[in-house]
């Protein structure tokens, strides 16, 4: 009996202790407070994205959603806690680059609270992403230069229309849009913040400054597609709209936004629509195109016509030579295949 009421009350105190330590931990609001001024203050230098910032809050509050349900304390987090939250993306069919991001998001939050001192020590250091299992080569996907002609095609046959004026300026925005993707090797992103003022003249040759990701650079515009742009501004200012260097160079013409920013979504959705018009979205080889799919047949179509390697790796943007070198590996593998010089007989 002595020893029953004993274990009771050992218990008993080994809750108190409990609850005692846990009602002086910080609370997840200070954490998240603590968090919010990191990522104004630290993050990219204090010069993050809207869209870096957005991202980081999303995979943090996703990750805290998961400790709510399981009932576990953001302050007490073990790296054994991490690894499983690790897990539960991999089983959730998250991606290795979904996966990375999600864990630096995580790694960023601990960091800013371990600097203010809410917690001992930052549970994600030392937990990494599963290495992915595909060739780095499979990824890139592009147009061949008919199956880009089709694209281009598709779009000029509706400029013929007259009297909306409201669908010239979309055939007009839709062909910028394309041309500035799959010849000038622009990203979604870059085509998502540039305004009207980013294009600049000197000496008769048009420039567009491209707002990446990390970098901000500045390619040289065709003079057919410069042309396209000006024909694609001239529309918008006939239609009735202010234009100033302020303004978004793609706009939304959907009522609810008409004028405003066209979204990455946005963005996304028009490459989708050629794409799948022309059958070009999916085929039978199970090849897949997505609006980047653009930007690989601008670098991979240069180096078919004779760009050198340097030269399309200013062209892209690309900080690493190697990244630029996956574009001649694939080439070289599809137009020097050593299977096909083994001379023997395999037909029926």
């Amino acid at each position: 009996m002595a020893i029953r009421r004993l274990d009771k009350i050992n218990r008993f105190n080994k809750s108190a202790r409990s609850l005692a330590s846990v009602s002086t931990l910080p609370t997840v609001k200070a954490m998240w407070d603590c968090f919010e001024k990191y990522l104004n203050l630290t993050i990219a230098n204090g010069h993050a994205s809207n869209d870096t910032v957005k991202t980081y809050r999303n995979r943090v509050q996703q990750f805290l959603s998961w400790c709510r349900e399981r009932e576990l304390y953001p302050a007490l987090i073990t790296q054994k806690n991490i690894k499983e939250y690790r897990k539960y993306m991999v089983d959730g069919g998250k991606t290795s680059p979904t996966i990375r991001l999600s864990l630096l998001a995580i790694k960023h939050f601990y960091t800013a609270c371990l600097a203010e001192k809410l917690v001992k020590e930052n549970p994600v250091v030392g937990v990494k992403a599963p290495r992915e299992k595909r060739e780095v080569s499979s990824t890139i996907n592009y147009l061949s230069l008919e199956e880009l002609q089709q694209v281009f095609d598709s779009v000029a046959l509706t400029l013929k229309i007259r009297g909306d004026k409201t669908k010239q300026v979309q055939v007009l925005r839709d062909r910028t849009l394309l041309g500035c993707m799959a010849l000038q090797g622009c990203r979604s992103i870059e085509m998502y913040r540039a305004n009207i003022g980013d294009i600049s003249e000197s000496y008769g040759q048009y420039y567009l400054k491209l707002d990446g990701k990390n970098s901000i650079r500045t390619v040289v515009l065709r003079p057919d597609l410069r042309e396209e742009i000006a024909r694609y501004r001239q529309a918008r200012v006939k239609s009735g709209e202010k234009v100033n260097p302020a303004s978004p160079l793609f706009i939304s013409l959907s009522n609810r936004r008409y004028g405003q920013r066209l979204s990455r979504r946005g963005i996304g959705y028009i490459v989708d629509s050629y794409l799948s018009e022309c059958g070009l979205k999916h085929s039978d080889l199970d090849r897949s195109l997505s609006p980047h799919s653009l930007r690989h047949t601008a670098g991979t179509l240069s180096l078919q016509n004779g760009s050198s390697l340097r030269e399309v790796q200013d062209f892209l943007g690309h900080a690493d030579p190697k990244t630029t070198a996956i574009y001649t590996h694939i080439l070289k593998d599809r137009e020097n295949n050593p299977a096909s010089k083994i001379e023997i007989d395999f037909s029926q």
